[in-house]
Formats: structure tokens, sequence, C-alpha cells
């Protein structure tokens, strides 16, 4: 998914009928490639040692968890009257706690049914639909055995839709139908709402993620089959009481994960006033950008003018292809991984089934095949620790074969994710992006991000630039993904169509 290369030119997609349904197909295309991202880095997360990963996943604590956040205009007063039930007071904000996974996979809680199945998703900007794994899923849907499953026949609430479902990734096609039933997020209740059950899910992308499925907070012109968003359903069911919703990601592996609000947003996760920059067009949360910028030098790389999106569901800042090039040579990255890992597989197969199969020690088995010492340690542990993780213990040698074909495809090519020297991180210059005349600047440590052990030999330090190319009726769009809203807390307002971004704290 990460061999794109991207057309940059000014041609903007209307909003007509037919374009709505290039923005849904091209929204398909674009899932695939973000959603891959955080499955790349999360298998890098894994293979630092033969432990599942050095970056903890915290657990938020209970007394946390319906903590209320201040919001701008309200009152201790509010909340007061709000509690005891005054109908003229303002609804309390809801904080939605979220996990963070290696800083690649954000995600939290959702309970579809009644009584409640718990489910973990990906709380995406850059798509629309809700969508889980059904318990009717196909035998050969690997990503299935690894995941909780719908069972509309354990709930109540369960309203038959049937409709067919599907998402077209570069992998094949995620499959399913469509359902209807209740939704509770941040303990509050959606009524009828319709979401995927997926039948079938491509690949090793989905088996990997640490997360079951997706809830989509774009709008509904890219949503597929026209399915109403649940946070819409939250605002026309009154459930909040504004159209807005904010991210706090927390970047690193001490406290909280992070932190997403419903109806209003989370003052003490932010400092600074925010500044708002209006959308261009309401598909996805895109804006206009008006220039990167490189140790404080413009790149002069908007001069026809420049759009981008604030995702939460990617990891990296996927950018067009040319320019990803060209920082991440600046910043001595280089793209061989995959090569590595074609290399190390095609050598030594045999040995790592075998390794697979009797769960030996990555350390001991890399060392076996002499990848480590070397540059091909941190691969080489890469690929036996996240196999021994994810695949059962009586998995046949056939499916380790299949997984060990896709693998490679998942790890950075010279066109996709690059990795740079660790001992240089430090010496790496800012870069940054102008969204309404104010520079939001990246540091090095921000951009980069560290996986694997260090003392090992096995830390790869990757480059948080990727080339992505979209379609040229879509235009040079910039993704700002995690990377970037990890730095800069994100407002999302739906109601004013904009969004908003301050320095996180």
């Amino acid at each position: 998914s990460w061999n794109s290369q991207f057309d940059i030119n000014n041609t903007r997609m209307e909003e007509d009928s037919n374009s709505n349904n290039q923005n849904k197909t091209n929204n398909n295309n674009t899932m695939n490639q973000r959603l891959f991202v955080a499955a790349v880095l999360g298998l890098l997360a894994v293979a630092a040692t033969a432990e599942l990963t050095r970056v903890e996943v915290k657990k938020v604590p209970q007394e946390k968890r319906f903590r209320i956040p201040e919001r701008e205009g309200q009152t201790f007063d509010d909340l007061r009257a709000y509690n005891q039930g005054k109908k003229s007071a303002k609804r309390a904000v809801v904080s939605v706690p979220i996990t963070n996974f290696a800083n690649a996979q954000y995600f939290g809680e959702v309970d579809i049914g009644t009584p409640p199945q718990k489910f973990t998703v990906v709380f995406d900007t850059g798509s629309s639909n809700l969508w889980v794994p059904s318990s009717q899923c196909s035998w050969t849907d690997i990503a299935c055995y690894f995941h909780r499953k719908y069972d509309s026949s354990q709930s109540s609430t369960y309203v038959k839709n049937g409709k067919k479902f599907s998402i077209q990734y570069g992998s094949g096609a995620l499959s399913g139908f469509l359902s209807q039933d209740s939704v509770v997020l941040g303990g509050l209740k959606v009524k009828n709402q319709v979401f995927a059950e997926a039948v079938n899910q491509p690949g090793l992308t989905f088996a990997v993620g640490q997360f079951d499925g997706i809830l989509g907070l774009a709008f509904k012109t890219i949503s597929v089959d026209g399915v109403t968003p649940v946070f819409d359903n939250m605002v026309a069911q009154k459930l909040v009481d504004a159209n807005l919703f904010g991210f706090w990601l927390n970047r690193g592996n001490k406290g909280e994960g992070g932190e997403m609000t419903l109806g209003g947003l989370d003052q003490a996760h932010y400092t600074g006033p925010l500044t708002w920059v209006p959308l261009s067009n309401k598909t996805y949360w895109e804006f206009a950008l008006q220039d990167m910028t490189f140790q404080g030098k413009s790149l002069s790389v908007c001069s026809k003018g420049c759009h981008a999106i604030a995702d939460t569901g990617t990891s990296l800042l996927a950018v067009p292809s040319s320019i990803a090039t060209a920082i991440n040579k600046k910043i001595g990255a280089v793209g061989v991984l995959s090569a590595e890992c074609d290399m190390l597989v095609a050598q030594n197969e045999d040995y790592i089934i075998k390794a697979i199969v009797e769960d030996i020690d990555p350390e001991v088995a890399c060392k076996k095949i002499d990848a480590c010492p070397g540059s091909a340690c941190g691969v080489c542990h890469l690929v036996l620790s996240t196999l021994q993780q994810f695949l059962p213990s009586n998995t046949s040698e056939f499916f380790i074969r299949v997984a060990l074909d896709e693998i490679c495809n998942l790890l950075p090519s010279p066109n996709g994710e690059a990795a740079v020297d660790c001992s240089k991180v430090s010496t790496l210059p800012n870069v940054g992006f102008k969204i309404n005349g104010k520079n939001f600047d990246l540091t090095a440590e921000q951009y980069i991000l560290r996986t694997g052990d260090a003392a090992a030999g096995a830390e790869i330090c990757l480059s948080g630039f990727i080339g992505l190319d979209l379609p040229p009726q879509i235009g040079p769009i910039f993704i700002l993904g995690d990377v970037f809203i990890g730095a800069y807390y994100t407002a999302f307002d739906g109601a004013n169509s904009r969004v908003g971004f301050a320095k996180a704290a």
C-alpha cells in the first residue's frame, strides 16, 4: 500500500453526485494506505525483543474514565445544573479515554447491542463508517480469529438490514453487510445506528491491528452506502450539546494514551488559543495549507495552493511523494527495510518457520542465522516477534508461509516510510506546516518514531514522512496524522465548519 506516487496539481473535486461517488472510492483507497501505516508501525513495535513491546499500553484508571473536561464557555454552575437535571443547563462534555499502542495505533472502546458487546475501535476522522468483525466471518478471514466479533443473535435491539457492504483495499476487499443496533460511546447511547459487520478482512493489516474495527468521524458525503456516521446521530439525537469534538493524543509510554471529547473540548490538554481554519471541503476534515518549512525556511510547496486533512486514523505525515522524498533525503533517511526482509526470508525461510513453530527466542534465532549483530538484526526481530505474537501456537507451516509472503510487503520501501540513523535524531532540524498564517513546528523527536531495543542493537528510527499519491482530481493533499495531532491538540468543529490547533499539554 505504500509505494504510492503523488501528482501535484490544483484540480479540486466538485461536490456533486458524481464527485461524492468518487470521494467514497478515494476514501476507500486512502483508508487502506492509512491503516497500512498503522499496521506497519504496530509490527515494528512488537519486534524489539522477545517481549511484546517496550511501549506500555496504558489503561486509563477507572476514576479518570468519566472525568468531565472543562469546555469553553462552560461554568461550574452549568455542570451542577446539568447534574441536577435542569433543562436550561449545558450538557457536560463527555471524555472518552484512548489507548496508545506504540505511538502507532490509538483506539478506544465502543459497545454495540443489548446487552452490550464491547469492541476496540480506531476513532478515525479520515473515514465515516463504523464496522466491526462479524460472528459470521469467513473461516479464511485470519483477522477474525484474533478479534472480538459482533453476534446479532445475542442482542435484543438488533434490527436486520442485510445490505452488502464493501471497501476496496490494496490487498483486497473488506466486505460484509449492514446491520442496525444501539451503539454506546462514552456512555452516550445512540439508537438505531447502522454499521457494518465485516465478514472478510484482507491481508495481515487487520490481523495484526490492536483494534477490532473502525469508527469513522468524517462526513456523511464519503460514507460507504450513505450510512449516517455515529457522531452525526449523536448530534441529531441531542446526546451532545454541540457539534464539536476534540483529540489529545499522548506521545510516549507514560500516562494516559489520549482522550477524545464529545460535545466540547478539554482545555486541560492544550495551551494558548486555538488557531482556527475553515474547512475547504466537507468530506474529510480538509483545510487550506499555506506552506511547509524546513529549518524555519519556506519550502514553497504550495505556490498554487495546497490542502491538508486532519486525520486521527493516519499514524504518520502523508505528503506528496516528491516532497516526502526531498525531506527524507535532507534528514538522511533511506527506505530499505522491505528489501532486507525479502532477502532474510528468502535465505532463511525454513529456519524461520522452525523458530516460529518451536517458539525459539527471536534473539537466539536471529543470532543463529547471523542476522544479529548486523543491519538485518532489527528486521529479523520484527519478523519473528510479530509472527510468534500473532499466530496461534498450533498454526500450520502452510499458514506461516502465507504470513511470511505478506509480512515483507508491509515494511517500509524506498517509496514509503524511511529509516534514519537513531544516533543523529537529536541533530535533525524542525519541519513545520503553515496554517492560517501560523507555523506549526515539529521537532525531530516528534516526527521521528523510535521503536525496538537499542541495547539489543534492534532499534529502528522511522521518518514520520511518507509519500502518498492520491488521484489527480483531488489535488495536492497533505494528511496530518497522529505525529502532528500528538504535538497539537486538534478540535473538530462541525457546527462552524472549521478545525482548530493548539500546542498540546
